[in-house]
């Protein structure tokens, strides 16, 4: 004669079969079900998140990863389209829609759904040669902008400021014009926009007056000097579904997660 189930282990049962049936738990894809997500969006959120844990994230979660890094801005794009399946950013999913608006009105934004992943610090590094290591967040706001335009006037050389960013529409960009100049564009003169972030890396290693808003593993991989500030400014980096996730999606999102938090 079988025992009787205890009580406490019939209830978990019965509550697990009710969210697989719901769909808010799901088992994940077996490691060869030939199941594929194809992700396009962020260098950072592919720098920070998919290339120290790609491998881990497919192994948890059962799912192949075909990524395209290109920025948050075509990510969304992508997946709005129905070429990706999610999009990666690394800002606030509400000023790359703003950003994204611009450049593909229409599109149904309203449906868009945003996974935080982690998070990640923004730095402001500079060539090694420059002295100046420290910049309070409005001087840096006021160089954005061109009202400060010499390394002087920061303590350092009599050099001009050259402000190196990628081009808009990268999350890194979106975060700092939201958070230093409520969302307007760039305008200091001379200003170097470049295509990637490893560009701006590259191009503050050879520019003397280089003054970059830069990931800060990248800069911090390149050993390059960044400016102390009397706060930190961090970029969400997130995971975009249009609609609700599939159960592959939230098995990629959750492994994802936890690859990241024991980081």
């Amino acid at each position: 004669m079988l025992a009787c189930k205890p009580l406490a282990f019939l209830r978990d049962t019965i509550l697990v079969s009710s969210l697989l049936a719901s769909g808010l738990l799901a088992y994940p894809a077996s490691a060869d079900s030939g199941v594929v997500v194809h992700l396009q969006g962020s260098t950072t959120f592919q720098e920070r998140v998919l290339i120290p844990n790609q491998t881990r994230i497919e192994t948890d979660s059962g799912v192949k990863l075909d990524v395209v890094s290109n920025k948050s801005i075509w990510g969304l794009i992508a997946l709005l389209e129905r070429r990706a399946d999610m999009a990666m950013i690394s800002a606030d999913l509400s000023g790359e829609i703003e950003a994204a608006r611009k450049t593909a009105p229409g599109l149904p934004f309203d449906q868009l759904k945003p996974y935080e992943i982690t998070r990640s610090r923004i730095a402001f590094a500079v060539h090694p040669k420059n002295p100046v290591r420290k910049a309070s967040l409005d001087q840096i706001a006021r160089a954005l902008t061109g009202e400060i335009s010499n390394w002087k006037d920061l303590g350092g050389p009599d050099l001009p400021i050259r402000i190196v960013a990628t081009q808009d529409g990268g999350g890194t960009v979106v975060v700092v014009r939201a958070k230093l100049l409520k969302g307007a564009p760039i305008s200091a003169p001379g200003a170097i926009r470049l295509e990637s972030a490893k560009h701006v890396i590259k191009a503050t290693e050879q520019e003397p007056g280089a003054l970059a808003i830069a990931q800060f593993g990248l800069t911090l991989n390149a050993k390059l000097p960044e400016l102390e500030t009397e706060s930190t400014i961090e970029q969400s980096l997130t995971l975009v579904t249009l609609g609700e996730p599939t159960a592959p999606m939230k098995a990629v999102i959750s492994s994802a997660r936890a690859a990241t938090a024991t980081e």
